[in-house]
């Protein structure tokens, strides 16, 4: 059942960077920012090379009070040395937050990615929750901040955008999400479930999702609040999973925050593996996957 106003599609290789897709992140973010305390700062720390100014790795942050979070972990551009990167924009970062009372970072790495470059520069492991997609673990670090030099970066020029410029902010977005589906080491389809206009074909929803071997990840989930409680979230997700399984994929997961949809993925059959505990309250993320 769906509201009359709209219908579902399942359309395959859409972008994440593409303008579909960027107003169902776009609808996502808002629904976050409204749902979460408000945040004390958001930035990014970029890095480029000094004589091109071509980009070379990066991260952003959310800052709440003392806290401050990295829910992506840094990327790094395909065919630049990342330690050397990776070192340069935490110290960076590192000597940012301090200078804005912040005494602790939280640092995500997700599935695949490397932790080593984290627990050189001192990242204590707060918690490992896996196996998540495609046998990978989901890595939760820390460290605490305190006041010292900040190391030279050399070759690099290092700025903080607050806030990024929407050109620079969707380049970070493609270069982060070509990365993630990188460190998968297989191949990613990429297939969406969109909630369409009936009459303009604008999305007013969507669950972003990609195939994996026998991994279907749903990925990004947002339908317009005009939506809700019409079984339009319903069937956009049950149509997502059902094209899962058509391309033989035999699990699927899912991560929510408190503040979304903790209640409406059981209701198709997930189960909850795993669960991130954060201080910022409706935060703390939800693991959550099914046999399909």
């Amino acid at each position: 059942m769906t509201a009359p106003d709209v219908r579902i599609s399942i359309e395959y290789g859409v972008p994440v960077t593409g303008p579909d897709a960027d107003i169902v992140l776009g609808g996502l973010m808002a629904y976050n920012a409204a749902a979460l305390p408000a945040v004390t700062g958001r930035f990014s720390i970029v890095a480029s090379d000094q004589e091109s100014a071509d980009l070379r790795a990066g991260l952003s942050i959310s800052q709440w009070g003392r806290d401050a979070y990295c829910f992506w972990g840094i990327w790094v551009v395909p065919g630049v040395e990342p330690g050397p990167a990776i070192a340069a924009v935490l110290a960076r970062t590192e000597a940012e937050l301090v200078r804005r009372d912040a005494d602790r970072l939280i640092m995500v790495v997700r599935s695949h990615d490397d932790t080593a470059p984290y627990l050189a520069a001192g990242y204590g492991v707060r918690q490992v929750i896996g196996p998540h997609i495609r046998g990978g673990n989901f890595t939760v670090l820390e460290k605490r901040l305190a006041r010292g030099a900040e190391p030279a970066a050399p070759g690099l020029a290092l700025a903080v955008h607050e806030p990024a410029p929407k050109r620079l902010a969707k380049e970070i977005w493609r270069i982060t999400d070509a990365r993630r589906q990188g460190l998968l080491a297989a191949p990613v389809k990429l297939v969406a479930a969109y909630v369409r206009d009936v009459s303009a074909g604008t999305p007013r929803g969507a669950a972003l999702c990609y195939a994996v071997e026998n991994d279907f990840m749903v990925d990004m989930v947002w339908l317009d609040d005009s939506l809700r409680g019409t079984g339009t979230g319903f069937a956009m997700l049950a149509a997502a999973l059902d094209e899962g399984r058509k391309l033989g994929c035999t699990r699927a997961a899912v991560e929510t925050m408190d503040c979304q949809a903790p209640t409406f993925y059981p209701q198709h059959g997930f189960r909850r593996f795993g669960y991130a505990e954060y201080d910022v309250p409706g935060l703390n993320m939800n693991f959550y996957d099914m046999k399909l």
